[in-house]
């Protein structure tokens, strides 16, 4: 029956998309975060959806009689030159994942597809809106789901993704979540029928407990953290502060002593914490690794037998953290941060142009708020002020994970580039 569902779904998606091509770009972002084939077990696990939508996608853009001008600017800049290090790290690479390397490297590449997607297609409010309706029905309602089960099972329910998928883990999936609450904070600011906002914000609170569900320490710091920042830029503290009351009082009642425990060394991580060290390692690995390669040591870096086994008796005193030596047989680990995959990935130059693509993103988004309110876009206002915290909350969770290439953030940074050359140049909000 699923399948049957699946397979009824895709033709819908085919006819539409092809009819209306920012409906391609929505179905795609949907796909790629829904991952419609984990919920199938038959037939239509083996159709290629996102590859057929994606040439049905840019099919349809070709036939558009009246395409938007495309003008170079900074953020395209950076993220082609981001691209060509990456290309350039994946050709040069003497690592023994060479061939995991090119497969994530195809990856990414389609990844980029999508934005450029983004850039070529949208012109209009309601292209971005798709878009955005799309991820948030693709990550927080099955994240919600995850919190019925977290609820019924009285806290002890650990919520993860599909296996194989790119939110799989629980740690990538409670990133996800939390670059996608202020998305959904933003779609109740802009719906007029009173129920379907009542229960966008219902969908938040269940946002809130699916990342607790995770179990991921870090995805429980930086939904803090994004709480905080939040409660910073609105301008109603006595209503949010009253939000987060009830959050803490109800996560302190469904926590499991299991859940508290794993919080609890959050700030008490020691030598005794293997995962916390595990992860100090795979940092130190990753500068040694850059130290020595001038372009990285391309995709999966840290994970490398070669490389690990290179440098794991050099750094029990390397860096200003001491960690005891790496056991002989241990097994690579992964980064567990964006920051140092991309330092291991693709050297000091590609940490350098992924931070200016970051900073720059969010210095954008910053002065679009601007220009927003000067041209009193109360649309505007709010989707600048909710992409913000957005990207706020990745950069804060993504240092504990390994999403330096998620689908998501080139997403944001394709709508922030609509904003500023199409949708923000007058007052003409382009419904």
């Amino acid at each position: 029956m699923r399948d049957v569902a699946v397979m009824m779904l895709f033709v819908y998606l085919i006819i539409y998309t092809f009819r209306r091509p920012f409906i391609g770009v929505g179905a795609w972002a949907w796909i790629s975060l829904a991952y419609p084939a984990g919920w199938a077990w038959g037939f239509s696990t083996n159709f290629r959806m996102n590859f057929t939508v994606a040439i049905l996608t840019f099919i349809g853009y070709f036939a558009l009689k009246n395409k938007p001008k495309v003008e170079f600017d900074s953020l395209i800049f950076l993220v082609i030159v981001f691209w060509v290090l990456a290309f350039i790290s994946s050709s040069v690479t003497e690592s023994f994942l060479v061939d995991y390397a090119s497969v994530k490297f195809e990856e990414f590449t389609k990844v980029l597809m999508l934005f450029a997607a983004i850039i070529l297609i949208f012109s209009k409010k309601i292209h971005v809106d798709v878009f955005i309706w799309s991820v948030v029905l693709a990550i927080s309602s099955y994240a919600a789901m995850e919190s019925v089960k977290y609820i019924v099972s009285g806290g002890g329910h650990r919520i993860a993704g599909f296996e194989g998928h790119v939110l799989g883990d629980r740690n990538d999936l409670a990133v996800a979540i939390n670059m996608t609450i202020p998305l959904i904070l933003y779609l109740a600011s802009e719906t007029k029928h009173s129920k379907l906002r009542m229960g966008l914000y219902v969908l938040v609170g269940m946002n809130i407990l699916a990342i607790i569900g995770t179990f991921s320490r870090g995805g429980f710091v930086g939904l803090v953290l994004l709480g905080m920042y939040f409660y910073w830029q609105s301008k109603r503290k006595a209503l949010w502060s009253i939000v987060i009351a009830v959050c803490i009082g109800i996560s302190t009642q469904m926590g499991s002593s299991e859940w508290s425990n794993r919080m609890d060394t959050v700030s008490s991580a020691s030598s005794a914490d293997s995962s916390f060290i595990g992860r100090i390692w795979a940092w130190k690995i990753s500068v040694k690794i850059a130290n020595d390669n001038v372009f990285g040591n391309s995709f999966f870096a840290t994970q490398d037998p070669y490389a690990w086994h290179r440098y794991r008796q050099s750094i029990d005193n390397f860096g200003p953290v001491y960690t005891p030596p790496i056991p002989e047989g241990q097994f690579p680990k992964a980064a567990h941060s964006l920051y140092f995959q991309v330092l291991g990935d693709l050297g000091y130059i590609g940490l350098f142009v992924y931070l200016m693509l970051l900073s720059s993103l969010f210095f954008k988004i910053k002065k679009l708020g601007e220009r927003a309110k000067a041209m009193e876009l109360k649309w505007a206002i709010n989707l600048t002020t909710m992409l913000s915290v957005s990207i706020v909350g990745y950069c804060i969770t993504g240092a504990n994970v390994s999403m330096a290439y998620f689908d998501l953030l080139f997403g944001v940074i394709g709508i922030v580039y609509v904003l500023d050359k199409r949708l923000l140049v007058n007052k003409e909000t382009h419904q």
